[in-house]
Order: structure tokens, then sequence, then C-alpha cells
């Protein structure tokens, strides 16, 4: 690997032998690379808490801190550096420990500078390899969080809904679906503002993170409203995360509520349980939004649920 990239790498050379140091720094530096060394392992310590390194080139046998103590440490501060070691014919044995510790790379002495090079062109590449591959890794992540609430976005709760219907066809299980609506959100942004009410949702999506298991998927699924899927879960365990989510809700000091009946934040929600209640889909998410609006408009700040066709307050 060739050019701007290659020149970039930053790498450490740690030996005690200094026609070792002093070849490794004249061979990869003329390559294009950015050398520095090191004479022994606290050297190299004191020299990577000063400054990064993607690759470090480093013998095993050395006094003091050798070469496996500081393979140790470099894996734990930040294993993404590829560490080559250097060893004798001898000690193969130790280069095998060091791969199990996690080292890139062995190269034996007496080595050929050619190698050396190699070894080093392919941990550049692995390491560019890496960094593309955490950026896939982030955009896939930004293309399903909602940017405001860091929750997952309306295109993923469809199509983890699509899977979750999949799942519980094939296996003859179940789910609850909870649809949840800030109450007179619209009248709350016009008396303080769209930050604070962009605040408001911030808080609520923590909450609903904090009031669910990890298996559930949190929602903004449009505005003010969130969804909430609850995979392995009946009517009663949907109806107790529902209650659960209220309670710590009416709980909580919100920002600017006085005109808020108890000047709280409450929310209006509507619990539907698949196959139980819900055909499809379409059935399962027109159900839950229809519930959440008939808790609505039937005096908001609390739960509304199917059961079969009729839709029932939760006096629990």
């Amino acid at each position: 690997m060739t050019g701007v990239k290659e020149a970039m790498a930053r790498i450490l050379v740690v030996d005690d032998e200094e026609i070792i140091r002093c070849l490794l720094f004249d061979t990869l530096s003329q390559v294009g690379y950015h050398v520095k060394t090191a004479v022994d392992g606290s050297d190299a310590i004191t020299q990577i808490e000063n400054e990064p390194f993607e690759i470090i080139i480093t013998d095993l046998k050395m006094p003091g801190i050798g070469g496996l103590e500081l393979l140790k440490y470099i894996r734990k501060i930040n294993p993404d550096i590829c560490v080559v070691v250097t060893t004798a014919y001898g000690t193969i044995e130790s280069a095998v420990s060091a791969m199990r510790l996690g080292a890139y790379d062995y190269i034996c002495k007496p080595f050929e500078l050619e190698e050396i090079k190699i070894v080093v062109e392919r941990a550049v590449e692995w390491q560019r390899l890496l960094r593309e591959s955490r950026l896939l890794q982030l955009y896939k992540h930004l293309s399903i969080i909602d940017g405001l609430t860091r929750v997952y976005n309306h295109r993923y709760f469809h199509e983890f809904l699509d899977l979750e219907l999949q799942r519980v066809k094939k296996n003859s299980g179940m789910f609850s679906l909870i649809f949840a609506d800030v109450d007179d959100f619209k009248h709350y942004n016009d008396l303080n503002g769209h930050l604070a009410g962009d605040e408001i949702l911030r808080e609520l999506a923590s909450l609903l993170l904090n009031t669910t298991r990890k298996s559930d998927i949190v929602a903004r699924y449009g505005g003010e409203e969130f969804a909430i899927v609850l995979p392995d879960t009946a009517l009663s365990g949907g109806l107790s995360v529902a209650k659960n989510i209220m309670e710590v809700i009416r709980g909580k000091k919100w920002m600017y509520t006085g005109f808020y009946p108890d000047k709280k934040i409450s929310l209006s929600a509507g619990v539907v349980v698949y196959p139980a209640d819900a055909q499809g889909k379409e059935d399962i998410i027109k159900k839950a939004d229809d519930a959440m609006y008939y808790a609505k408009k039937t005096g908001k700040n609390k739960i509304c649920y199917y059961e079969g066709n009729q839709i029932l307050d939760y006096k629990g």
C-alpha cells in the first residue's frame, strides 16, 4: 500500500539493540512511515502514553519490561494497535504465546528487511479495512437511530416488527405492542418552544429505555409518539410494562409544566397482543394506535388495550 495513507502510519520500534532500532528506523522511514524508537518496554510505554501509534514492532527479550508484558499493556489500552513481535530462532514458543495474546504477527531474527516491509504493509492494510468496517457499522447504526431521541427510528421499527411477526409465526409465540403519545404536546411546544419540547422527548426516550428490557425495542414512531415491541410478552406483561412507564413518568419532575394537571407530563398508551388480538402487521399497528387514541379521547394519562374486538380501560 502506497501514498498518503501509508505515509500517515505511525510506527514505534522497540528494541534494546541499537543496531536493530537504527536499521528498522532507516528502512521504514525511507518507505514513508512516521517512525520513532524506544530502547525498552518502559520507554515504549512512556511514548505510547503521549503519542498515538498504529503499529508497534517490539523485541520479546528485553531488560525490564519485555515484549509480552508490553503487548499486554498495549492490548489493554488500545487493542486496535497492530503489534509485531520479533524474536530469535530459539524463542519461537514465546512468539506463539504473543500471538495468543493478540499480537498481529511475528518475525524471526535475523530477518530480511523485505519481510519487515511486507508485514508492515499488511498491518497498514488491515487497519484500513478495520476503519472502513467501523465506518460501515456507524452508517448502519445512524440509519436506524432517531437523531433526536437516540432510540430506534420509524424505519427500524417496521423492519423489526416484520422479523418479530415471522418469528412468532414460525415458533407459535406472541408479542405485545405498545403505542404511547405525549398528551397536549403541541400546547407544551407552543408555550415553551420547540427546544424545550425536544428535551422532553429525549428524556422520555431515555425513560422508556430504562423501564424496558434489552430484548425490547423502543422506537420513535413519529412526532411525540413512541412504539415499544415486547417479544414473548402476553397481555398481562404488556400492561405491566405500560403501567411501570406511567408510574415513572408521573413521579418525575418535568420542566415548564405549569399548565399540565398536577404539573406533570403524561402519556396516553394503547396495548395490543399478537396473535391473540391482531391478524397481521397492519392490524396490530392500527389497533395499538386506535387503543392509544381512545385513551386520549376518554381522559388522557391512561392505558387502554384491545381484548378481542373491544377497547378497554386498564384499571390496574
